[in-house]
């Protein structure tokens, strides 16, 4: 098991360095790969915590359209402009304040106030730091994870196993659990 680079949000499928991934759909090659969706969740924004929107309890999407961004490189391709929401601007241009490919620097060029960034729900509890603060955002298509594996390894044994144990281990999403109460 290896943690994949915002650079390559492929975790390596495509270019056969990985053998199965768990990862944020969509990304670049994915039309090549099996997939399984495990988990959906929202998109939120990430905010410096003096940014005037920081004070509201959730964020239309249409108000962050003119702020910068900070993106991943753009040869991320379609995983980049599902993050900058670009199919979901109708057309309005994205700004970019800053580009880097290190988590570290993402939430730092945020807390320094060079721009916002959507990210997943799970993100304000697993990279909270101080400077920054993460908002529900309304209007927006929540985010995917999945396992990913190339067809070639169908019939690999320990790939299917893997794919298995994350099948089988899928948490329950809030309607289910709403199902289940």
């Amino acid at each position: 098991m290896r943690l994949g680079a915002l650079s390559d949000p492929a975790a390596g499928l495509t270019s056969g360095d990985s053998d199965a991934a768990l990862l944020r759909l969509p990304f670049p090659g994915q039309n090549n790969m099996r997939i399984e969706v495990l988990l959906t969740e929202p998109r939120w924004a990430v905010l410096p915590a003096t940014h005037p929107l920081a004070a509201h309890d959730q964020i239309p999407v249409d108000k962050l359209w003119d702020e910068p961004f900070v993106a991943a490189p753009a040869e991320t391709g379609i995983w980049r402009d599902y993050w900058l929401a670009v199919s979901e601007r109708q057309g309005h241009p994205v700004r970019i304040g800053f580009v880097t490919d290190q988590p570290d620097a993402f939430l730092t060029a945020i807390a320094n106030g060079h721009g916002i960034a959507l990210a997943p729900e799970s993100a304000a509890r697993y990279y909270a730091r101080p400077g920054i603060t993460y908002r529900p955002v309304t209007g927006l298509s929540p985010s995917q994870v999945a396992v990913a594996w190339p067809p070639a390894y169908d019939t690999n044994p320990v790939v299917q196993d893997f794919v298995r144990c994350c099948l089988d281990n899928k948490p329950p999403q809030p309607q289910e659990l709403r199902t289940l109460r």
